[in-house]
């Protein structure tokens, strides 16, 4: 009896063992992404629109000696400069839709137009008719001129005339 106790518990003791190597292997979370919301990211396409990329230029130098130190031989080499920094643009031409979440509506502050106070409106309608005024006024004196030099050429033509012998 001892014998097949002993059996069974060596058996039991090795499928102990061996159920604790067979067991399935753990599968890890993908990394989380971070959560995507409509409306919140700007296309590259109207990145323009908003900041102004910076401008780098690269320029190449030859080789050269070391100014701070003669010991030293610096190879031909290209290095980059930012000539001009990234900026905001404050005055965009197209209206921009800035990401500040879903989207309701498409506001271009240079479309808006206030409404006029009468006396602005007045003043607008007195510089027209005062512009339209100096046109003819500018027209009249063409004319004038014209004609003058008209007469002067004729006048030349006969004092060039009176002249010949």
């Amino acid at each position: 009896m001892r014998k097949r106790l002993s059996r069974w518990s060596g058996v039991l003791a090795a499928s102990g063992l061996l159920a604790g190597c067979a067991s399935e292997p753990v599968e890890e979370p993908p990394p989380s992404m971070p959560v995507q919301v409509s409306g919140t990211e700007l296309d590259p396409y109207s990145m323009g629109k908003i900041r102004t990329p910076e401008s780098v230029h690269a320029y190449y130098l030859g080789p050269y000696v070391d100014p701070q130190d003669s010991g030293v031989r610096h190879d031909a080499h290209r290095i980059a400069r930012v000539e001009q920094p990234a900026r905001w643009n404050l005055s965009p031409s197209a209206p921009t839709a800035v990401p500040l979440g879903p989207v309701v509506a498409v506001v271009d502050p240079a479309q808006q137009v206030g409404l006029l106070s009468g006396e602005l409106e007045n003043k607008i309608a007195q510089a027209n008719t005062l512009i339209a005024t100096l046109i003819e006024q500018n027209d009249v004196l063409q004319t004038q001129l014209d004609e003058r030099d008209k007469q002067l050429d004729e006048l030349s033509k006969r004092l060039s005339e009176l002249e010949r012998p």
